[in-house]
């Protein structure tokens, strides 16, 4: 029998016996195709529930797995696990790249997704989604973040309705209302508290470690608790990750727990955190303040973590902490819902934040659940510690009935919101999935939501008037009740875009044929998006120079200043404080100068430069599609810019591989300044430039015509 090659694949691959949740899993139907929600801890097993209902019904023959994520990180995790563990089968990713329909996935067996890049997928009609039969959804509590939450939602429905044979697996941290998530999927509900590390919840305060009734002394020589419980934890030969609500904070404390750390390690372990020191510092072409910090807390075995960093620093700080190279890692949030790092102790310093609508607020009992998880090493720790630090007798007794003692929040639908119908309803329009205003209102009857509330009358009222916007603005027609898309409305559902952006981005190209037209035009067209926020924060001391710089840039914006009391008036002055930003980086202003000046980390950067490239083909999509002559090659242009932060005349030098916007910088200013002159400059004068390693490989590619690095792109700008 099939059930039976499955649990024997496990058990060759070391899991002898199965755990708690997955016998339950298995006793409630999970190999007769039975739908299941399963409410466990951190590293309870519950990927291997997953694991167990894909292969079952990959072994016989009903179709593809689909593995949903919330995040990139976890993906390329995920892809690299289920490579090793499953040779037998194609594995794919896809992330990223909102415009495909990833065709090549028809000949994957099992394919790890994001939740966005999934719906995106559904948008371009991929036609292998009829194949899936299997549906993992990891973090699935996600569903209450406004953020993700509605895509997931959202895409789930769709899911359920266009492949309703498929087996739903929804894997989620312990929730209170796991019964009313389970109801909507049609699923049977697996709940379980096991762990196979026993998890200890303490309060310190003051040298001691409270454990409910039992207390236990620190050593506390330290004036600062995270020193004496940094102290503490490498007596015992472990680790600790601290939890901040910050960047600024990790990064503050790992500078103080430098000398601390330092006095534990061996002789061979700082000959290794030498490597890894100058691997972290050369990250970037030209090394910033920050990765200078970073890298002399790694000499010292402790590391900062957060999403300012390089995705190839994080890379090196996770490897080298899961090797128990790093000792300690001061952390923001994003951590703990990302890829998998135990350690023996966590400690959630900071259990307020700041908010903008509540000031400093506690966080969610679900977060401190989602920290807490962290604690414990399957494999190597009998048992895991989570600490929170508590600085009187009230606070620590307000923590424990919080926190130690508390429930998780229910998770609640976040789909009620207008922005987010808007993006979804378009695109159920232009997918098909409604042809209709009474269709569209069937379909959110059937989501998470509805379940919820019980009826969806609110929501009814705001997609009339958003179905009438999307005819106003020529998105969709309406014949005899009948709906719609237009050409331009799937287009923008297709770019994955908000249709009020897809609205204004038509209506400032438009401008563009009567006003003064250049980069800063498009820079701030993009960045005043709802996609690109949050723009960069203005201070009151820089917002009359900036007021005086706008009137400068007057005549080449293409939307106009609105009045100071307007509601919109902040958003169109910060996006211009971030285009700014970005005229910088064009500039080729250094990582260091704009995390100086503009409070942007080179990983922010990063992310902003992804997030505006996004914006900015789709309006160049949009404007081949609206046969706006110029326009295109522009954006092309600026784009292409954007993607290196160099001046138009470096364009050139970065056909070759290797070359970047520092090196084809000092090219041009030894007088290298096209392809011509790089083919006859001599190894040695190119050696003298560019070092002896790249100097040679770039005289190397014009021996053998193989000019590789944006070829594309740059025959695509010439035309």
């Amino acid at each position: 029998m099939v059930k039976e090659k499955v649990l024997k694949f496990f058990e060759d691959r070391g899991f002898i016996e199965l755990r708690p949740p997955q016998k339950l899993a298995v006793e409630q139907g999970l190999f007769e195709g039975k739908n299941m929600v399963i409410a466990s801890p951190t590293a309870s097993g519950k990927t291997l529930v997953a694991e167990m209902a894909f292969l079952h019904n990959l072994l016989k023959g009903k179709g593809k797995a689909l593995y949903l994520v919330p995040l990139r990180a976890l993906a390329f995790e995920k892809h690299e696990e289920f490579k090793k563990a499953y040779p037998q089968y194609k594995v794919g990713l896809s992330v990223g790249d909102y415009d495909s329909g990833d065709e090549w996935l028809s000949n994957h067996d099992i394919i790890i997704s994001s939740f966005e890049k999934m719906d995106s997928l559904m948008r371009h009609g991929a036609p292998w989604i009829f194949s899936i039969s299997t549906v993992i959804i990891d973090e699935c509590h996600l569903i209450t973040d406004p953020g993700r939450g509605p895509t997931l939602e959202v895409l789930l429905t769709k899911l359920k309705k266009i492949i309703p044979r498929a087996q739903f697996i929804a894997l989620s941290a312990t929730i209170s209302n796991a019964e009313e998530l389970s109801l909507w999927l049609d699923a049977e509900l697996v709940k379980s508290d096991y762990r196979p590390v026993k998890l200890f919840k303490g309060v310190y305060q003051n040298g001691k470690i409270y454990f409910g009734n039992q207390e236990k002394k620190v050593d506390s020589a330290e004036n600062d608790p995270s020193a004496n419980l940094t102290k503490d934890t490498l007596s015992k030969k472990k680790q600790c990750i601290f939890f901040l609500s910050s960047r600024r904070n990790a990064e503050s404390l790992a500078r103080k727990l430098k000398s601390v750390v330092k006095t534990f390690l061996t002789s061979s372990e700082k000959q290794e955190l030498e490597k890894l020191s100058d691997k972290v510092l050369n990250a970037l072409e030209s090394p910033t303040t920050q990765c200078k910090r970073l890298s002399e807390g790694v000499l010292s075995g402790v590391a900062f973590h957060h999403a300012g960093l390089m995705n190839s620093q994080r890379n090196l700080l996770q490897e080298a902490f899961k090797n128990r190279l790093l000792k300690i890692l001061c952390a923001t949030p994003t951590l703990a819902m990302g890829v998998n790092l135990p350690a023996w102790r966590v400690v959630i310093r900071d259990l307020k934040r700041y908010s903008t609508h509540h000031g400093m607020a506690w966080i969610p009992v679900l977060e401190y659940h989602q920290f807490s998880g962290r604690a414990g090493r399957p494999g190597y720790d009998e048992d895991g510690q989570a600490l929170c630090i508590a600085r009187s007798d009230e606070e620590r007794e307000e923590i424990f009935e919080r926190y130690v003692f508390g429930d998780s929040e229910e998770i609640l639908s976040k789909l009620g919101v207008e922005p987010v119908l808007r993006m979804h309803s378009l695109s159920l329009i232009a997918s098909l999935f409604a042809r209709s205003r009474e269709e569209l209102a069937k379909f959110f009857g059937q989501t998470f939501y509805a379940k919820q509330y019980g009826n969806i009358q609110e929501i009814e009222s705001k997609l009339d008037k958003i179905v009438d916007e999307f005819v106003e603005w020529g998105f969709a027609t309406e014949i005899d009740d009948k709906l719609q898309a237009t050409l331009i409305g799937k287009r923008i559902s297709e770019l994955y875009l908000d249709p009020l952006t897809g609205r204004n981005l038509i209506q400032r190209l438009e401008r563009s044929k009567e006003k003064m037209f250049e980069g800063m035009s498009l820079l701030h067209m993009a960045c005043n998006t709802i996609e690109m926020k949050p723009s960069l924060y203005v201070k009151d001391a820089e917002f009359l120079e900036l007021q005086s710089m706008l009137e400068e840039f007057s005549d080449v914006l293409l939307e106009d200043e609105p009045s100071p009391w307007d509601y919109s008036f902040m958003s169109y002055v910060s996006a211009f404080k971030t285009s700014l930003m970005f005229s910088d980086w064009l500039d080729e202003k250094g990582e260091d100068y704009l995390m100086e000046k503009w409070r942007v980390p080179p990983g922010q950067l990063r992310v902003k430069l992804y997030k505006i490239d996004w914006v900015l083909y789709s309006a160049q999509e949009l404007a081949k599609l609206l046969k706006i002559r110029g326009v295109p090659s522009s954006i092309q242009r600026l784009r292409f810019r954007l993607k290196y932060g160099v001046k138009e005349e470096l364009l050139p030098l970065l056909k070759f591989k290797g070359v970047g916007r520092v090196r084809a910088r000092k090219l041009f200013n030894a007088g290298i300044k096209n392809v011509g002159g790089v083919k006859k400059a001599s190894l040695e004068k190119l050696e003298s430039i560019l070092g002896k390693v790249i100097g040679g490989k770039v005289k190397e590619q014009t021996l053998t015509g193989k000019e590789e690095k944006g070829l594309k792109e740059w025959t695509e700008l010439k035309s």
